[in-house]
């Protein structure tokens, strides 16, 4: 029997709602994967407190469990719910890479960008940062609007001096930027760069790695799945698949390879399990094995359409899209996950931000106390940003949980 198989075996024995599932598709054989329905973000945000298997429900109420939330460029956030064993074993086929091609280990020193610090205000000149395990320094991205708080930063991470750093995109490039701009030299101990989040530009790689002289991998991963696929010194995406099932979702089916929706399965998480879940993403999945050295799982060719977008203002303030995700997020904590889906779109000639909003149908009353809120949280984050910022209720800004952009500029 197949990792997948067990799995799957495992799930259907211990698991009501999929076992409703089986039993609402005429699933014959529970084992295998290709009877079962895919698993829409919508269905996951809509039934998340209904997926635990048996014996975890009761860990989630005394908070034994580790809740991972994905808000980012899709709108429309979601819960996924982690048995720490499984956690671990999940994240342990990318550590395990890690080791094998670029020589990082868990006790290493890095610097991730993240949103860990709720509650903050932005003032223009601090950078709010977390230096807990010691070997780990957390800084909060969304709170970083000019040169001078980037340049801080830099002298932080040169004082922290890291083996490696976790980085998304935007913020690799606006540190290339500041380092070359402020004429700083770079850690003295970094010797390995991971993207994480966004598409990585092959222009970007290229300068980052030209600047910085330490291999750069891509990472591509999500919070619902953990570590997805993972770049090898010979620059390909291998699939971790000893983590996950990758199949493709296109206009002729579902099938193991070629170019549509990823359509991904965790093989780790028992506690709360995703089984052909589509998390929006599109992609490319080569369709034969390609020959390489490190790795002979199947390759992601292309990652298509996972970006962020941000607003530079005419006195150079620059406002990123994590900004606006923290702001959903504090409100979700509020609010007890009341906004099923949003979107921030920065009118350019108007000067002025629309926060498009839909809630849970019972919240829908609550909408003028949902509105205070966010404009709360806007003012407390943006205190210093003079734009116009209003809220609106809709009905819909995606079809289906479909992924879109939580943040566009039109003009």
């Amino acid at each position: 029997m197949t990792k997948l198989e067990a799995f799957l075996k495992k799930v259907y024995e211990t698991n009501e709602f999929y076992q409703n599932i089986v039993k609402e598709y005429n699933i014959t054989d529970p084992t295998d994967i290709t009877q079962y329905p895919i698993l829409t973000r919508q269905q996951l945000q809509e039934n998340r407190y209904n997926m635990f298997s048996k014996g975890y429900k009761s860990k989630y109420f005394v908070q034994q469990l580790r809740r991972q939330t994905s808000s980012g460029s899709s709108g429309v956030p979601v819960n996924v719910y982690w048995d720490y064993k499984n956690w671990y074993a999940s994240n342990l086929s990318l550590w395990r890479k890690r080791r094998q091609w670029y020589g990082i280990h868990p006790s290493d020193k890095y610097v991730v960008f993240t949103l860990n610090a709720f509650n903050l205000k932005a003032d223009g000149e601090t950078v709010y940062c977390v230096n807990d395990p010691k070997n780990i320094l957390s800084v909060n991205i969304s709170l970083l609007q000019n040169k001078e708080q980037y340049k801080k930063l830099a002298e932080i991470i040169n004082e922290f001096n890291p083996i490696w750093l976790y980085v998304q995109p935007f913020v690799l490039n606006r540190l290339i930027e500041t380092y070359k701009f402020y004429g700083l030299t770079k850690p003295a101990e970094l010797r390995y760069i991971e993207s994480v989040g966004e598409l990585l530009s092959s222009d970007l790689k290229r300068r980052a790695v030209e600047f910085f002289k330490v291999p750069l991998a891509n990472m591509y991963g999500s919070e619902e799945m953990n570590g997805i696929a993972y770049e090898c010194p010979e620059h390909h995406m291998h699939i971790l698949g000893n983590n996950v099932l990758i199949e493709i979702k296109n206009d002729t089916g579902i099938h193991e390879s070629g170019e549509g929706e990823a359509i991904i399965t965790n093989l780790n998480n028992t506690a709360m399990p995703l089984i052909r879940y589509n998390q929006g993403d599109i992609i490319a999945l080569n369709k034969t094995i390609i020959s390489c050295p490190y790795d002979c799982h199947l390759i992601i060719q292309q990652i298509i359409g996972r970006s962020l977008d941000c607003i530079i203002l005419d006195d150079g303030t620059e406002v990123n899209s994590y900004a606006f995700l923290e702001i959903i997020s504090e409100l979700n904590n509020q609010f007890r996950d009341i906004v099923i889906e949003y979107q921030f779109v920065y009118r350019k000639l108007q000067k002025m931000i629309n926060c498009l909003v839909r809630l849970k149908p019972e919240g829908t009353a609550w909408f003028p106390n949902i509105k205070k809120a966010i404009i709360e949280l806007y003012k407390h984050k943006f205190s210093c940003i003079k734009i116009g910022f209003e809220v609106k209720l809709v009905d819909n800004i995606g079809i289906n949980g479909e992924k879109h952009k939580i943040f566009k500029t039109v003009t």
